[in-house]
């Protein structure tokens, strides 16, 4: 391959408009493909600190980088050091101590075969990098914020969701359970750690987590980044039912209202993004008698006996259902909210 001025310029940019990288970028990478290539034809040159120029033009120049040492005794590897006296032949003012650049570029550039193969897969290592690096640094601001997913494929363990034009998994403790997901839906998921691993960046998203919900209700009432109404404590069996403990800074403010909504028009925003899953907001109280009963609602509670950390409440036999929930969800939530083990009588 012959690396003229306008070959070299037409090769930049496609890198420019291929991927989208600022011509400075793209420009570095050439000249590392150039280094790989020249080092694999020419390998007298293989321990050398080889930089290549490219000029506007397009034209290549190619150099040779020697450390200046003052004495023939302080030579260790000739083909890293020069002293002095040699290095004033080609630079009059250079000092030992200093670098010397000396143009070793062939007469006739031209990778061979064999040299341009190398040469590419430096290029494509180099772009897989480039885009690492911005893929990590589109993401690494957005940790704990939702992210809108398109769902591409569906595999028996895993979900491919394009997000911001990247495919990331969804893997199986991240997915609702019993929940079906369908190629060309849009949802949202939680983005809860972005990592460089030994394979690249991996998102961490899920579905599940507790702080997911909590996510939706920031996005729909204010007043929670307001701090008028805080969450206090959240319990959540992914796919049946959330249990939430709120506050309000304001005696006058009911919190359980502001999450509602005036019109249910908020629990509903959220339930639509649920798949079926059923939120319950619970007031913080002082009193745990009062807690346990709050936790348990709709159910009416005719007692609760407290014995170490262990609940006995007694009701109706009509109202049990509605204090278990459906696979005892309700129940157990209670229990997770108040640290309870609930026993029901």
């Amino acid at each position: 391959m012959r690396l003229d001025g306008k070959s070299i310029q037409a090769a930049i940019m496609q890198l420019v408009d291929d991927y989208k990288f600022d011509p400075y970028s793209v420009l570095e990478i050439v000249k590392l493909w150039i280094k790989s290539g020249f080092k694999k034809d020419f390998p007298e040159f293989k321990k050398s600190q080889i930089i290549v120029n490219i000029e506007n033009d397009g034209t290549v120049t190619i150099y040779k980088e020697l450390n200046v040492v003052a004495k023939e005794s302080e030579i260790e590897d000739p083909e890293l050091q020069i002293i002095t006296k040699e290095a004033k032949k080609i630079r009059k003012d250079v000092e030992a101590g200093e670098q010397i650049l000396i143009n070793v570029t062939p007469e006739k550039l031209e990778l061979s075969r064999i040299a341009s193969q190398a040469a590419a897969q430096t290029i494509k290592q180099n772009l897989k990098n480039i885009e690492r690096e911005r893929f990590y640094e589109k993401f690494q601001n957005k940790q704990w914020e939702l992210l809108k997913a398109r769902v591409i494929r569906v595999h028996a363990d895993s979900v491919i969701l394009d997000i911001e034009g990247t495919a990331v998994v969804l893997g199986a403790d991240g997915q609702v359970p019993n929940r079906s997901y369908e190629p060309g839906e849009e949802i949202f998921v939680l983005l809860k750690q972005i990592s460089k691993g030994q394979w690249g960046i991996i998102l961490e998203i899920t579905q599940t987590s507790a702080e997911y919900i909590e996510a939706i209700l920031r996005k729909i009432v204010p007043e929670l980044e307001e701090w008028v109404i805080k969450i206090e404590k959240m319990a959540r069996i992914p796919g049946l039912k959330t249990k939430i403990v709120v506050s309000s800074n304001d005696e006058k403010i009911d919190p359980v209202w502001v999450m509602v909504g005036s019109k249910w028009d908020r629990i509903n925003t959220v339930l639509s993004l649920l798949d079926g899953e059923k939120i319950d907001f619970v007031e913080e109280v002082g009193d745990t008698k009062q807690m346990i009963k709050n936790c348990l609602k709709p159910a009416h509670v005719d007692n609760i006996e407290i014995k170490d950390k262990k609940a006995i409440v007694t009701m109706d036999e009509s109202q049990k259902p509605l204090a278990i929930g459906k696979w005892a969800s309700n129940v157990k939530l209670a229990g997770q909210i108040t640290g309870y083990n609930i026993e029901i009588r």
